[in-house]
């Protein structure tokens, strides 16, 4: 991603988190796509973590019917009670995101609202084994959802959240459109759209 598309991407995110605190995780490994990491603080507006990726969208999807774009980030919101500032804690969250964000790129596929996928993980106790890709619907604006980085290159942003095996089969059982009013129902105290390591209550 070119220094201005990441000077407009983070105005986009700082704009809409209504902070300009982020600080950037540099990828560890580049195999071919460079994804860095926007890091926000819970904050007043918005009391939870938001990690945000900066450099999925360099990889244009083959398009499909019934998409809202081509090159997508993706947000991430973490309950903030999770110690982030610990680095073994974040670097679960941050990979995960990475592993969703390197998806479409690495299957050289086209993912995009509603759509979801699982994976095997290499820790039995590693519970989360599923995300489905969400509208970050509780940013006070859908303004959030695009952000124009050029001529002809719009970027969608759109939210990731990790799903247990039985928030999986939920998920199959009842549909996607129905999952999505499970995460956001129109009671926003009763939201399920905070990602977690270990699934508790607050879910």
């Amino acid at each position: 991603m070119k220094t201005k598309e990441m000077d407009k991407l983070i105005k986009h995110f700082d704009t809409y988190f209504e902070q300009d605190d982020s600080t950037v995780l540099h990828p560890i490994v580049d195999d071919g796509l460079h994804i860095d990491v926007l890091m926000y603080a819970p904050n007043e507006k918005y009391p939870f973590w938001k990690l945000v990726t900066m450099g999925a969208s360099d990889y244009k999807m083959p398009p499909i019917q019934n998409t809202v774009g081509l090159n997508n980030e993706y947000i991430m919101f973490i309950d903030s009670e999770i110690d982030l500032t610990d680095k073994e804690v974040l670097m679960w969250y941050y990979e995960k995101l990475l592993s969703v964000a390197t998806f479409a790129y690495y299957n050289k596929t086209h993912i995009t609202f509603a759509h979801s996928f699982e994976w095997e993980n290499e820790d039995p106790d590693d519970e989360m084994i599923a995300a489905f890709i969400e509208f970050p619907q509780i940013i006070e604006t859908t303004e959030i959802l695009r952000c124009k980085l050029g001529f002809i290159k719009t970027v969608v942003c759109l939210q990731v959240v990790l799903l247990n095996k039985e928030e999986l089969e939920r998920l199959m059982e009842i549909g996607p459109m129905s999952f999505s009013d499970y995460l956001y129902p129109e009671n926003s105290s009763d939201a399920h759209f905070l990602t977690e390591r270990h699934r508790s209550e607050k879910f």
